[in-house]
């Protein structure tokens, strides 16, 4: 094994207590950037590293931290000239003062600390979804993203596509009329429902040449390299990952958080016998296939919308029309409204449509009354470096909370129980559940900061 990373102090405790020497705004990104290119580094080169390529290529990518130089090596060949690291708290080290951005691509577990470390020496950051690991990891960036005032984006694709904003319009001017139910799907699952069972019986394997095991693990205490772990496996274990709910939750759930406007549930469970599969005309679904039940409250009296999740070959019960196309393949979001009902194929808003009259209705759509985003998420962050817009549309203030959503019904999965949740607090109204909000660090890695309570 190789030997453990030596303790740092990760959280510079200057910055964070004064932040006086960070910059103050966005307007001084703008100052400082608007006429030249953007230095970038990349933090995780290879895998879905590759869709920030095109954008970054147009820009000076300075440097790039891998722990894998097999995985890393077309970050590698993309951009020769860019300095080469393993340790990406090294390149920040070494090139945090001429930084604009950074682009973090790496595994789940090690989200938040490549994020925050950038953060916190001023440098704005595009991270991949979910956002975080855990509830804890979100609401401490969210916060730091008060404090530290960089621009901030999460790479959830469909949230800059005008399919988004289309669904919120829609909806807006009553078309579907007020939504009574949510229905959104994946095929993908969530396999690791068992993780520490299955750990214990599995052998490690010897870790290749090529990779950093010990750095790939990063916060997560110590264990043994499993195979298939590695490069892309570790999504079904929740040391490293949040499972199909986390792999495509934000994606998917975003068009009804953002259409709707949903705040925190009130509650959240799983329900294995809630499938529709069958009579939808869907596949067999997989021995751990799931369906999810969130409750948001409406005020007013009225009762709790009802937004369901179903992953691994669960579905819902789809009208005629949907039947055997795209809408029970990969994946959908059905919003059904008392007059109509909004439709979503596939897991990002490419291409929604009202479900009934739509020939009629879409030559007599409603006025574009929302802003369209510039580009995808790297280009909106780099447009807001540069101060040519505000920010991007999920920035940390909306990325945080529906990575805390998403985060919620992993719980329920892993628990086995009915989970309400206290936000403000950051507890459950049951307290068994409060050690999910944050997982356990291994030393040289600690935060070393509660959430700067006040």
């Amino acid at each position: 094994m190789i030997e453990s990373i030596p303790r740092r102090n990760f959280l510079r405790t200057g910055l964070l207590a004064g932040g006086g020497t960070l910059i103050s705004n966005h307007r001084a990104w703008a100052q400082r950037s608007s006429n030249r290119k953007l230095k970038v580094a990349l933090i995780g080169a290879g895998g879905i590293a590759k869709t920030a390529y095109n954008d970054c290529a147009r820009e000076q990518v300075i440097a790039i931290a891998d722990v894998d130089a097999k995985q890393g090596e077309p970050g590698f060949k993309k951009f020769p000239d860019a300095k080469r690291y393993t340790d990406f708290r090294k390149l920040l080290d070494a090139h945090g003062k001429e930084l604009d951005a950074v682009i973090v691509s790496t595994p789940d577990h090690t989200h938040f600390a490549a994020t925050y470390d950038a953060m916190q020496r001023g440098i704005a950051v595009h991270t991949q979804k979910p956002l975080t690991h855990d509830l804890w990891q979100a609401r401490t960036l969210r916060k730091a993203y008060h404090e530290f005032k960089v621009p901030t984006v999460m790479g959830n694709q469909g949230h800059t596509m005008e399919g988004m904003r289309y669904i919120r319009e829609w909806y807006e001017a009553g078309l579907a009329g007020e939504i009574v139910e949510v229905h959104a799907w994946t095929n993908r699952t969530t396999k690791n429902n068992t993780n520490a069972e299955r750990f214990k019986d599995l052998p490690g394997i010897p870790v290749p040449g090529h990779l950093d095991w010990d750095l790939w693990q990063g916060p997560v205490p110590e264990k043994r390299l499993l195979e298939g772990l590695v490069p892309s496996g570790w999504r079904w274990w929740w040391d490293y990952g949040l499972g199909g709910l986390g792999d495509i939750g934000c994606h998917t759930l975003d068009i009804p958080v953002y259409a709707l406007g949903l705040g925190m549930p009130v509650s959240v469970r799983t329900d294995k016998s809630i499938d529709f599969s069958k009579e939808s005309g869907g596949k067999t679904p997989r021995p751990e296939a799931m369906t999810y039940i969130y409750e948001f409250a409406r005020g007013g009296g009225k009762p709790n919308l009802k937004v369901f999740w179903y992953e691994g070959g669960h579905l819902p019960r789809l009208p005629d029309s949907l039947k055997g196309g795209k809408m029970d393949g990969s994946g959908g979001c059905l919003l059904v409204g008392e007059k109509n009902t909004i439709v979503s194929p596939g897991m990002r808003p490419t291409s929604p449509r009202m479900l009934e009259n739509w020939d009629e209705i879409r030559r007599n759509l409603p006025a574009k009354t929302l802003p369209r985003a510039v580009g995808g998420p790297i280009k909106e962050l780099f447009a807001a470096i540069r101060g040519e817009i505000e920010k991007p549309g999920s920035d940390f203030d909306y990325a945080a909370p529906l990575t805390e959503i998403v985060i919620l019904g992993t719980i329920a999965m892993r628990s086995g129980k009915e989970v309400r949740y206290q936000p403000e607090t950051l507890t459950f109204e049951d307290t068994s559940l409060d050690p999910y909000v944050k997982a356990p660090v291994r030393p040289g890695w600690d935060y070393g900061v509660d959430l700067w309570k006040d």
